[in-house]
């Protein structure tokens, strides 16, 4: 528009614009200090000019828009760094209670008190018979236990205050969700294509930081202004103006999800993706403080005390007191009823392996199952790969095979017409002989079974004869390409489902001669192992376990384990949980054993030396206990008495039973009795004879029978001759050996000494402590660079908002000159035409 109203208009929208410019900068000057506020610039650009005859005549200015100075990608990883700072910071808070736990000061120290233990026993080998020496160890022992017990309460608590601290991060993280939808739907309301929101935009950037902080997140802006918000495991938090809230809950993060009608469904946040941020860095120290997992702080320091325990038991228990024990002694330890669950690995599919993670078992995953061909119609590789692999786990639970052993096609082509051969051997010494009938000649079928009812019948006569102390839980049945034998074989089978016990056969004779390979069995002993198996998976605990894998049954059923297995487990939902009152239970199991691992059954026993009440040897040799296919409490109960009683010719001078799952051995008033050469580790396992009690760092003590009688201090060994000397040291000596043995083994981890198994995990707390407090410092810098260069885009400079303010001044006051100056040119020109 040309002429004074044309110059007029462009005062005009000139004084607007420089007044608008003057209103944006004092709204950045007034949130110079406001937590994530972006400098804010007005966007100019000229009017459309006007044709004439000397050219286009310009229009002036016109503000277009109010943006952000706003740097996106630099946001973004200032979010990013944001969650690793808050995760190491998280970390550092905790482990400095972690680290006091497990302080090494002087006079604090675990390692003190251990090597005052071990002292202690070399004073009671210098003075074995001195109850003060005694009462040493006893007290020694017992400090021991009660800084172990209180290690493991502290863990406990810290345990409890991170849970805590886990609870209002995510109850922080649920408010800050639901914050970033309102205000999406705030936003998405408000901006048009041209116009932003620009205030509740860093409103909700500010937020998202806040919540970056606390849990490690993604996010993307869509069409409309929206934020969608990710966990890095895919689950959402924010989609448009929903959001979803986080659950802590039974040492697991849920996501919980809302439907219409009101029922809340949740899943659990994937462990395979770190969490990030504070919830990220809780969850990793909380970890290490949970129960069962060996490779965890706690784990290992239950891995101490339980190896602890278990070496000096072991040895103690091979020893006596100033005195053979001539009252009621009951074992410090249960043997619990077990779960226990058998199933049937599936032929079908011998050959598929099963990946890694698949199965959890107890939450601990179970490594790589590889597949293997059955061997007629069993998958026994894959069965014993599986039960390898379970063990290996962890997982709170006992994977075991049934032993089986299966002969090659019998040959009846070659017997004597009319019968008549002989064929003798033992299966587990249990004697067996076959004469051949005329049928039998030329009939493998008929010769095979009437084999297998003779050895059957010599077993069930053999349990059936009081005299002997342990059943032969073996059966034999006829191999028929289905069963693991090939048909028309003769297979031998553990009955008991679980049991590994050897199965042995002697040596075969025939007459006449020559005929021994005929039954398709050789001689030999037989082990459970991939290619002696009945193809099935046993698995015991002492308390109910829980089996997951993918969300159907289909690798449940690879194992046998599909839908159905109780009334309580619904098929193809791929997970299912077993417990005792399940089918399968057994009572008073060894299985249910704290330390049911290091029981030796085959080939295993120890010794009882009984004593007449003068001191005098009632038998010139001890009572060998053999714990050869002991199934349960009651079958070693059994073996006791029943070894006594044959020794003793019919007395029974100690009678053996089961109290409350527990071994009680009590003498006659005219007896006593004393242990040795224990290599099946029974006693140990029981808590017979043994000087800690408890199996973890929760649970070490001093066991009562020899606290409260020092005489049962087992510093001597039994001579071979049956003699008990007060100055024996030699179990003492066999004890303070155990300090320097560099062959303990210990949960989930390597063979090492015991000092040198603690020194490493205070080593490896101390060294990740410096490693947090290292990475906190330099990701903190980091932090503050990216802040740095974020605010030489977003932030406000007073400087330079006080020298726009003067610019805009003076272009105000310009343009209201010119409005001035249009103002005297319009009245001059009316001025005139008046005239």
């Amino acid at each position: 528009m040309a002429g004074i109203s044309g110059m007029l208009n462009v005062a005009k929208e000139a004084l607007l614009t420089h007044q608008l410019s003057v209103q944006v900068a004092a709204h950045n000057i007034a949130n110079v200090d406001t937590p994530g506020y972006s400098r804010q610039v007005l966007g100019v650009t000229t009017n459309i000019s006007t044709p004439s005859a000397v050219g286009n005549i310009g229009n002036g200015v016109q503000a277009v828009s109010i943006a952000r100075k706003y740097d996106r990608f630099m946001t973004q990883r200032i979010m990013e760094q944001n969650s690793t700072l808050g995760d190491l910071e998280a970390q550092q808070q905790s482990l400095r209670v972690v680290e006091a736990i497990f302080n090494e000061a002087p006079g604090l120290a675990l390692n003190d008190l251990m090597t005052q233990f071990w002292d202690s026993w070399q004073n009671l080998a210098n003075n074995p018979e001195i109850l003060s020496a005694r009462q040493e160890v006893v007290q020694q022992g017992q400090l021991l236990g009660q800084h172990l017990q209180h290690m493991s309460a502290e863990i406990a608590k810290t345990k409890y205050d991170i849970s805590m601290s886990l609870d209002n991060a995510v109850e922080d993280v649920n408010a800050l969700t639901a914050q970033i939808a309102d205000l999406n739907a705030r936003i998405s309301s408000t901006e048009t294509t041209t116009y932003k929101a620009n205030d509740l935009r860093d409103e909700r950037d500010e937020i998202l930081r806040e919540l970056s902080s606390l849990i490690d997140v993604a996010y993307f802006e869509n069409n409309s202004g929206d934020y969608t918000v990710l966990l890095r495991d895919g689950h959402s938090l924010v989609e448009q103006t929903q959001s979803w809230t986080l659950n802590w809950a039974n040492e697991k993060m849920y996501w919980n999800n809302v439907k219409p009608d009101g029922t809340i469904t949740r899943a659990p946040v994937s462990d395979k993706v770190s969490m990030g941020g504070k919830i990220g860095g809780y969850v990793a120290i909380h970890n290490e403080l949970v129960e069962d997992n060996p490779e965890n702080y706690l784990g290992k320091l239950d891995a101490l005390a339980n190896a602890l325990v278990r070496e000096v038991n072991q040895q103690h228990s091979q020893g006596a007191g100033l005195y053979a024990f001539s009252s009621e002694q009951i074992g410090t330890e249960t043997a619990k009823n077990a779960t226990h669950l058998n199933t049937t690995v599936n032929a079908a599919n011998a050959t598929d392996s099963i990946e890694a993670g698949i199965f959890k078992i107890n939450d601990r995953s179970i490594g790589e199952i590889d597949g293997a061909a059955a061997v007629y119609g069993l998958a026994m590789t894959k069965a014993s790969n599986a039960v390898q692999q379970i063990n290996l786990a962890a997982a709170g639970v006992t994977a075991k095979m049934t032993t089986q052993l299966a002969g090659t096609v019998v040959d009846s082509t070659t017997l004597t017409a009319g019968g008549g051969d002989v064929f003798s051997f033992d299966i587990n010494g249990v004697a067996v002989t076959y004469t051949t009938a005329a049928a039998d000649v030329g009939d493998d079928a008929l010769f095979a079974q009437n084999v297998i009812d003779s050895i059957n019948t010599a077993i069930t006569t053999y349990n059936a004869t009081a005299t002997n102390p342990m059943d032969i839980s073996i059966e034999a049945v006829l191999g028929d390409d289905a069963n693991g034998g090939v048909a028309n074989s003769i297979v031998l089978r553990n009955t008991n489902a679980g049991d590994e016990s050897r199965i042995i056969v002697g040596a075969i004779t025939s007459t006449p001669v020559g005929l021994e390979d005929n039954l398709g069995l050789t001689a030999g002993t037989y082990d459970a192992d991939a290619t002696h198996n009945r193809g099935t998976i046993s698995l015991f605990s002492d308390e109910q376990f829980t089996v997951v894998t993918n969300t159907d049954d289909t690798f449940l059923d690879h194992l046998g384990m599909g839908g159905g297995l109780t009334p309580e487990d619904r098929p193809n939902d791929g997970k299912f949980t077993y417990r005792f009152t399940d089918p399968g239970g057994v009572v008073m199991s060894l299985q249910g054993f704290q330390y049911n691992n290091e029981l030796v059954t085959d080939g295993g026993s120890f010794d009882i030396w009984l004593y007449s009440s003068d001191g005098t040897l009632a038998l010139p040799q001890p009572v060998n206990v053999s714990l050869e296919r002991a199934y349960d409490l009651q079958d070693v109960a059994d073996a006791i008495n029943v070894s006594i009683t044959n020794a003793s010719g019919g007395g029974a001078w100690i009678t053996a039973s089961v109290k409350n799952n527990q071994l009680s051995l009590n003498p006659d008033s005219t007896h006593t009795f004393a242990f040795a050469n224990d290599n099946s580790n029974f006693l140990q396992v029981a808590g017979i004879n043994t000087f800690f009690s408890g199996y973890d760092a929760s649970t070490l003590g001093v066991n009562s029978v020899v606290a409260d009688n020092l005489n049962n201090m087992a510093a001597a060994t039994v001579t071979v001759n049956g003699e008990l000397f007060r100055g024996d040291n030699t179990n003492i000596l066999a004890i303070t050996n155990i300090q320097h043995d560099e062959t303990v083994h210990f949960t989930g981890s390597t063979p090492n000494t015991l000092d040198d198994f603690y020194n490493s995990l205070v080593g490896k707390i101390g060294i990740r402590g410096r490693t947090v407090i290292r990475d906190t410092d330099f990701n903190g810098q980091v932090l503050n660079q990216m802040n740095e260069m974020r605010d030489s885009v977003s932030g406000v400079s007073l400087d330079e908002e006080m020298a726009n303010l003067i610019r805009f001044q003076h272009a105000y006051s310009a343009a209201a000159k010119l409005i001035s100056t249009a103002d005297e040119m319009m009245i001059t020109l009316l001025d005139t035409l008046k005239r």
